[in-house]
């Protein structure tokens, strides 16, 4: 998006804050978590210097998830030191619960935000600003309402992620389909609960928040326990794969490997584009991996994966004379793909490891593939 908009002179990219000293800017948007003091001192840089050159009447907002009264007494403390001004009299101050949980650009989008000032004045300037952007915005003067509003959401999804995980590991250990104890659920009115397919989670941001913010004062032990279950999702992923491989009579080693989408196997932190950790795992463990990246995320194909990577523009053409594919794709992305076709380009043995459970176990099993997923482990064909 950065460089559609930077191709079409709508944005420039400066070097750094201090190039925007030439022309003060009126409108002022911090983006970022502040989750550690990395982040919080990074944030802090770059507030101070901005102040340095802050016009009387700018308006700045802080958009991302922060504990409760972050902005209204750190942040704030923080712009009137370094600018001279007073918030709420000289400038403007308000704060955006912004944060993007891994969905498409136009669902993100589509969602209701929410503006919160200091004072008593509703923030109108911050919220023309961004229903420029967004078709919906409200606004609110409860600043620390907002910061602790910013949080529920990921993280009752990184909560109930752990319970998917949990109950997932309960139908396996008793040889219960999950998938099929969950569409039984759903029929008596549970909707909340999914299939377990996100595994290094965005939502640990708002998680890691709040029980730093808790400090001494409490214990965030169900918020806690869930992210120890969650940071295990990689070895999960890791065993599933091993048990499909000896399945199929191979190990890791020398195996090849086809990963078709990156859909909850992303890092929630990376500043920039780089690989799951997924794939350098296995990579370290010897095996020959191919790719497909999936419809959104093109841009894996421009030097981000390593040389002995390789990525392919179609699911098949990356399964293509492999023993074990990897399925972390949306249903939208993988429609057009039959488990007859992905056996007629795999080798044999072959098995499928379905995280997005796009695949229907027994027409996998019809064609010729062993079939695994969470929450069933692995069975015959």
């Amino acid at each position: 998006m950065l460089g559609i908009h930077r191709k079409a002179g709508t944005t420039t990219l400066l070097s750094n804050v201090e190039d925007l000293a030439t022309i003060p800017p009126a409108v002022v948007i911090l983006t970022g978590h502040a989750v550690n003091q990395r982040e919080f001192s990074e944030l802090e840089r770059t507030t101070r210097t901005l102040c340095k050159f802050l016009p009387h009447g700018a308006s700045l907002t802080f958009t991302g998830l922060c504990r409760p009264n972050f902005t209204g007494t750190i942040l704030r403390e923080m712009i009137e030191k370094h600018s001279g001004h007073k918030v709420g009299k000289d400038v403007q101050l308000s704060y955006v619960p912004l944060f993007w949980g891994g969905e498409t650009l136009q669902k993100f989008k589509e969602k209701p935000k929410l503006v919160a000032g200091t004072g008593s004045g509703t923030p109108s300037l911050a919220q023309e600003i961004f229903l420029s952007i967004f078709p919906s915005v409200s606004t609110s003067t409860k600043l620390s309402a907002a910061e602790a509003a910013g949080l529920f959401g990921p993280i009752y999804r990184d909560v109930l992620r752990a319970l998917e995980f949990e109950l997932a590991s309960l139908c396996e250990a008793d040889d219960v389909d999950y998938s099929e104890a969950l569409d039984l659920c759903k029929q008596s009115g549970t909707d909340d609960l999914r299939i377990p397919r996100t595994f290094v989670a965005r939502d640990a941001i708002a998680s890691n928040i709040a029980i730093s913010s808790m400090g001494g004062r409490g214990s965030m032990g169900v918020v806690r326990a869930a992210r120890r279950i969650n940071e295990t999702g990689e070895k999960k992923v890791l065993d599933l794969i091993k048990n499909a491989l000896s399945l199929c009579g191979k190990r890791f080693r020398h195996s090849r490997i086809a990963i078709l989408g990156f859909s909850g196997l992303e890092s929630p932190r990376d500043p920039k584009p780089s690989p799951p950790p997924i794939i350098q795992t296995l990579e370290r463990r010897g095996a020959i991996l191919s790719v497909y990246p999936g419809k959104d995320n093109k841009w894996f194909e421009a030097g981000v994966l390593s040389d002995g990577v390789r990525v392919e523009n179609t699911p098949l053409r990356a399964a293509s004379k492999t023993s074990c594919v990897l399925v972390a794709l949306d249903r939208s992305d993988f429609e057009e793909i039959s488990p007859q076709k992905l056996a007629s380009e795999m080798s044999r043995p072959g098995a499928v490891c379905d995280l997005s459970r796009v695949l229907e176990a027994s027409n996998v099993e019809r064609a010729g593939l062993f079939y695994t997923s969470i929450g069933r482990g692995s069975s015959g064909t």
